[in-house]
């Protein structure tokens, strides 16, 4: 009745005010959305009131809960009728009512915000942690947007802090909100929530009943005693036992898991768990069939298949399969479907639907060094039908131009390893330099996922050239060269969200071995290796921790022909924030910048949320440097403090940073602001 009424909005010209220029736009086009495709040139009483009810529903959950409508309604006569509706939608619109045009003035009242919210029986977990499934984080400035009030709002919250306690095993617990104490002046509103934990359930034995008296699985009970009957134990035994009888060619096991319970004893109840398994007829493999892949070659998504026919089907192979087929990216959906479902033997059928061919991404951003940049992104997918891409880039920013080709090959050989080639060219201004670098890469990714790592092999040549060189060591710099070097990079990467990281670490290591044997005309070793370390430290604030290291050196030659670009120049947003980038590179006795062929690099931050898009950081970041090998790893040491404000995108923080510099040498500055996009380290 509610999608009929408002479809004779569609032709109706209909206005929201209100709400603020873009809500009222929004709140136009989510009633459009539900218009659907029919024309109407009156809109009756009815639709209006169905309207209405969208808009207060939209309000209710963002705790205005006493909205007032104003329709004014320009009818076929050209007459304009005014009519209020409260946030019961009364007194109802009059009947008839036929309106060529409509303007719904949104009047949102009081916000009602969670003032108070207290606990009785809660002993599981604190209220500090409970009292987060009601407001969300706390934040050094709570905002009434993060404690809003609605009667939907408070129930969500108390099911889900009721299935936060089921999860930590108290099977029995339930969750209740008293009638809320509201303030309708203030809108302020205070609520109790009654717990009952109930025992913790544990399990202390699982049992099995096979439908056809077969041997059970092996290991499946052994391992699982002694933990908690949550869902999640649910959910990993049911799995263990299903991917046991799929390895043997029972696709169409059932299990179902029941719990045999004794009375409780000094809140625990033990749980004696049944699991009853009908393995289902044993089925074998026919044949593997794609359709929808209208350019994509079926060798080059066959050999992403590991089972054969004739074998035992186990799905999950070949949900692996359809996992590493989506990851070609050249597909909108993948879809995996068994011919005939119910048969002995079946044909694993992929339904490919193929996406986009082409794409043109514009690229900007801004840095307090590159300043303003910005640039063009061209990629093509599936070329030639093997799932290959391609793409070319061209940036331009305030420092320097950027250009780079790369051609993808992923699956090679139907293995997790991708490998590329790349051309690139760029040249940048530096602070006491201009680079240049032209040349060309192949390098292999090689994913090596039961350890968490990814390994990048390459080889790359290369031609550098420094112009304007300012640097204390120019008159024995190597302004010109060529490089050939293989390269390796190694991540193991265990951060919550590599965007804004708030748990977890990350480890890296990357290596650049230049020799003259590979085609060039140099000799070096580059090292760098960075850590990172993220954890929580009470409720809204965190405590980050970088450190890297790297190290150049000679062996097999001596530095009279090391490229000026391939020493160390330390300062900027990701380095010692007193400094902007280059700033912070060792001196010599006339104050000129020379490179490091050494340095050493820690950064800590204490961060704190204002709101939660907002949040305040202090931090100290310490820097030692070494020009020559024999002081390695340092002998001079920079050190600064500071301040900074992010505001976090969906990109990543945008950051906003002073540093000071605690012992500047003589031409350095006594501190520096940057701002920048993206987390430091």
């Amino acid at each position: 009745m509610l999608l009929a009424c408002l479809l004779s909005l569609s032709a109706a010209d209909l206005h929201v005010k209100g709400l603020g220029l873009f809500d009222n736009h929004a709140a136009e086009q989510k009633i459009k959305l539900l218009l659907g495709g029919q024309s109407s040139a009156t809109v009756n009483a009815n639709a209006l009131e169905d309207a209405a009810l969208v808009l207060v529903s939209e309000l209710n959950r963002e705790g205005y809960l006493e909205p007032v409508l104003t329709v004014k309604a320009t009818l076929a006569d050209s007459r304009v009728v005014e009519h209020t509706l409260n946030a019961q939608l009364e007194p109802p619109l009059p009947r008839p009512l036929e309106a060529t045009s409509v303007m719904l003035h949104v009047a949102k009242g009081r916000r009602f915000t969670l003032r108070e919210i207290t606990f009785t029986g809660l002993l599981a977990m604190t209220e500090k942690d409970a009292r987060t499934f009601f407001v969300g984080e706390v934040t050094l400035l709570p905002l009434a947007a993060e404690r809003i009030y609605s009667p939907g709002r408070l129930q969500g919250s108390a099911d889900n802090l009721e299935e936060a306690l089921r999860r930590l095993g108290y099977a029995e617990a339930e969750v209740t909100a008293d009638q809320p104490q509201v303030d309708r002046a203030s809108g302020d509103v205070r609520v109790k929530i009654n717990v009952q934990q109930g025992p913790q359930w544990v399990v202390t034995a699982l049992h099995y009943e096979i439908a056809d008296g077969s041997a059970p699985p092996d290991n499946v009970a052994s391992e699982r005693g002694g933990q908690l009957w949550t869902a999640l134990w649910r959910q990993d035994t049911a799995t263990a036992i299903r991917r046991w009888y799929y390895a043997r060619g029972h696709p169409d096991v059932q299990i179902k898991l029941h719990a045999d319970t004794t009375p409780a004893a000094d809140g625990i109840r033990p749980v004696t768990a049944l699991a009853q398994v009908v393995p289902g007829p044993e089925v074998r493999v026919g044949e593997v069939r794609f359709t929808g892949n209208t350019h994509t070659h079926d060798a080059t998504l066959r050999r992403l298949v590991r089972s054969q026919p004739g074998t035992p089907l186990n799905p999950i192979r070949f949900n692996d399969s359809q996992a590493r087929i989506s990851q070609l990216g050249v597909f909108r959906s993948v879809d995996l479907r068994y011919d005939p479902a119910d048969a002995t033997t079946r044909d694993a059928v992929f339904d490919l639907v193929e996406g986009r061919r082409q794409e043109v991404n514009l690229l900007a951003g801004y840095g307090s060094y590159d300043q303003l940049r910005g640039g063009v992104e061209w990629r093509h997918y599936n070329l030639f039908g093997r799932a290959h891409t391609d793409s070319l880039k061209l940036v331009q920013s305030m420092k320097g131009s950027e250009g780079d080709y790369t051609y993808t090959v992923p699956a090679l050989f139907g293995t997790l390893t991708d490998g590329s080639a790349r051309l690139f060219g760029w040249r940048r201004e530096e602070f006491s330099f201009v680079n240049e670098e032209y040349g060309a890469n192949v390098s292999l990714l090689w994913p090596l996922r039961r350890l968490g790592l990814a390994i990048t092999t390459g080889y790359t040549f290369k031609h550098l050239r420094t112009a304007n060189n300012e640097l204390g060591t120019r008159a024995t710099d190597q302004n010109q060269a060529d490089v050939a070097s293989i390269d390796l990079g190694i991540v193991r990467d265990r951060r919550d969200n590599p965007l804004r990281p708030r748990k977890g670490y990350k480890l890296s290591l990357q290596a650049e071995l230049a020799n003259r044997a590979l085609g060039g005309e140099v000799v070096y070793q580059q090292l760098v290796f960075g850590a990172s370390y993220h954890t929580p430290w009470g409720t809204g604030r965190w405590v980050h921790a970088g450190y890297s290291q790297g190290v150049v050196t000679t062996f097999g030659s001596d530095d009279s022909n090391l490229p000026v670009s391939v020493r160390f120049y330390p300062g900027g947003d990701g380095s010692i924030r007193g400094y902007r980038k280059g700033q912070a590179a060792p001196r010599d006795a006339a104050g000129l910048l020379v490179g490091a062929k050494s340095y050493a690099q820690f950064n800590l931050e204490f961060e704190q949320a204002l709101t939660s898009t907002w949040s305040v950081v202090v931090f100290g970041d310490a820097l030692g440097t070494a020009a020559n090998l024999k002081d390695y790893p340092f002998s001079e040491k920079l050190f600064s403090a500071g301040l900074g404000f992010r505001y976090q995108t969906i990109i990543g923080p945008v950051r906003l940073e002073y540093g000071h510099n605690l012992n500047p040498r003589p031409l350095d500055p006594s501190g520096t602001v940057l701002f920048s996009i993206g987390f430091p380290f």
